[in-house]
């Protein structure tokens, strides 16, 4: 099994979620530090910012009686204060709220900022001073410090709440307006603000860049070393190595899955020892079983070499009693006759099984030649019915046929067909009981898709005492004879079937059998309507 490619390795993946932890703990710790860094920049512009707007306040409360709208000398002292120092400033300056309508363009822009600190002052009679960081109308970055104008027990003269001018109508402790100025952002920064804050931020950057080093080296000793080894280890074991073994001592979980994969090793290798072995005992079997294999062919062998020889060696000496017993037949002793007769027909048996022996060690051999002709299958049936027609009459048996018109002439061995029935014809009437029945039928099974003829049927059927499930799994075995006591009085050697069968199989078709006892049996052939060879010309 292939390697999965490692875009991305275990030790960069925790060094950058480390970092990442590392950064955020350390923005989250500066964070509280920083924002009360800022606070105490905003607390040094609130003096100067205090004092300013109240020194302004001062003025313009002398100047109410006289000329409220006079230019004001500490506003244009603070403006002036040096080169380059307007930058960022501007007022004091006293903003009436009750002449909010005319307000000019500078303080329609901070007109939230006015309402925010008035409705703050207004909940709070104590406050006297707010900062507000924001942008003045360069864009500069500007403390905004607002001072409430509050109506005293003293103003209450001119601006009770029954003053005959509407502007003029306040409650006791109202803020009527408030004084605004703004101060630079340098204002806030004490001589030791901007290194306080760079302090901060090396800091945490050395913290940082310590905690990410000592993390690597520790996550490297303590975490991808081990995993490493475990990862060779794997590696290796993969090639075939099993006498691989873990000697991690870690005392954690790396160590105690060190241990289980040393365990999970020993095991493997006890059960591939064990596997050895069993192939070893394979083997050996194997090579005896062979060695038996060959024995039993050689034996099969010199079987079928001895039973063809000594079935050609029985034959001449046989055909010399069957003529001796032929000519005897004709003798005036009536006793004479008939031992001759009894001599003839054993020696015909014999000869008979003698032949089939002969057959079957050809079959076994592969000595016997297949002949195809046209053969009509319905021609064979009613020769050999007429041929065994004697020994059924002998014997009170009625033999019928029922042939289809349309069972066509084959391409076959026609010997081979009549022997092939002939054996089936002599078992049944072997094996049928005077005054049964006998039945030959040949039917053309055809293909349920093309309609082309397939296969031409030949059946058997008799009302013998039938065959039992058992007998039938061995019926078609070589010397093998069901019923005992019916082989006796009907004499046979048991190869009959078993030669039926080669033969059939022989001519490219298979044989079966459908029987229960007490309801006779049937013995099926089935031939191919083309020959094989035909098939294969034909492919």
């Amino acid at each position: 099994m292939a390697k999965t490619f490692v875009k991305i390795s275990l030790a960069t993946k925790l060094r950058l979620l480390f970092g990442a932890s590392v950064l955020g703990t350390i923005i989250a710790a500066l964070a509280v530090p920083w924002y009360f860094v800022e606070l105490q920049a905003e607390s040094r512009v609130e003096q100067p910012g205090g004092e300013l707007t109240l020194l302004r306040l001062n003025e313009w409360t002398l100047r109410h009686n006289e000329d409220i709208d006079a230019p004001s000398t500490i506003e244009a002292l603070y403006n002036v204060s040096g080169p380059d120092s307007t930058k960022g400033r501007s007022g004091p300056r006293v903003i009436r709220l009750s002449q909010r309508h005319t307000f000019p363009a500078s303080l329609r822009e901070i007109e939230d900022l006015i309402d925010d600190a008035t409705d703050a002052f207004q909940r709070d009679a104590d406050q006297d001073i707010i900062i507000r960081k924001g942008l003045d109308a360069q864009g500069t970055l500007v403390f905004r410090c607002f001072r409430p104008i509050r109506i005293t027990p003293e103003c209450t003269s001119c601006h009770s709440p029954s003053a005959q001018v509407a502007n003029l109508r306040h409650e006791p402790g109202q803020v009527a307006g408030l004084v605004e100025m703004t101060l630079p952002r340098g204002t806030g920064n004490g001589p030791l603000m901007w290194p306080t804050r760079l302090a901060f931020v090396c800091g945490g950057s050395l913290a940082g860049l310590l905690a990410f080093v000592l993390f690597s080296n520790v996550t490297r000793r303590l975490l991808l070393r081990p995993i490493r080894q475990l990862g060779d280890m794997v590696d290796k074991v993969a090639l075939g190595d099993l006498s691989i073994r873990s000697d991690l001592k870690t005392d954690d979980e790396l160590q105690h899955l060190g241990e289980s994969f040393n365990d999970m090793l020993t095991s493997i290798s006890e059960q591939h020892g064990k596997l050895q072995s069993a192939n070893r005992a394979l083997d050996l079997k194997l090579n005896e079983l062979g060695e038996a294999n060959v024995a039993l062919f050689e034996a099969n062998r010199i079987k079928t070499e001895f039973l063809a020889n000594i079935s050609h060696e029985l034959r001449t000496p046989l055909n010399s009693i069957i003529g001796f017993a032929d000519l005897l037949a004709d003798a005036e002793d009536e006793r004479v006759r008939r031992y001759s007769h009894n001599i003839s027909s054993s020696s015909k048996h014999l000869m008979g099984m003698i032949n089939d022996l002969l057959g079957l060690a050809k079959i076994e051999a592969g000595k016997v030649v297949v002949n195809f002709d046209h053969v009509s299958v319905t021609d064979t049936c009613r020769t050999l019915v007429a041929l065994t027609k004697p020994m059924a009459d002998k014997k009170e048996l009625t033999v019928t046929t029922d042939l289809a018109d349309d069972v066509p002439i084959i391409d076959t061995d026609g010997g081979k067909l009549q022997q092939i029935l002939f054996n089936l014809l002599s078992n049944a009437i072997k094996f049928t009981p005077a005054g049964g029945a006998i039945t030959v039928s040949a039917t053309l099974s055809s293909d349920a898709h093309t309609g082309q003829p397939q296969w031409v049927v030949v059946a058997v059927a008799d009302t013998g005492p039938g065959i039992s499930e058992a007998d039938q799994k061995h019926i078609f075995d070589q010397f093998y004879q069901a019923d005992r006591t019916l082989t006796k009085e009907s004499q046979g050697a048991g190869l009959g079937l078993a030669i039926a069968k080669e033969l059939v199989n022989l001519l490219g078709g298979h044989i079966s059998l459908d029987s229960s006892p007490g309801h006779g049996a049937t013995f099926t052939i089935t031939l191919p309507a083309i020959p094989p060879q035909q098939d294969a010309d034909e492919a």
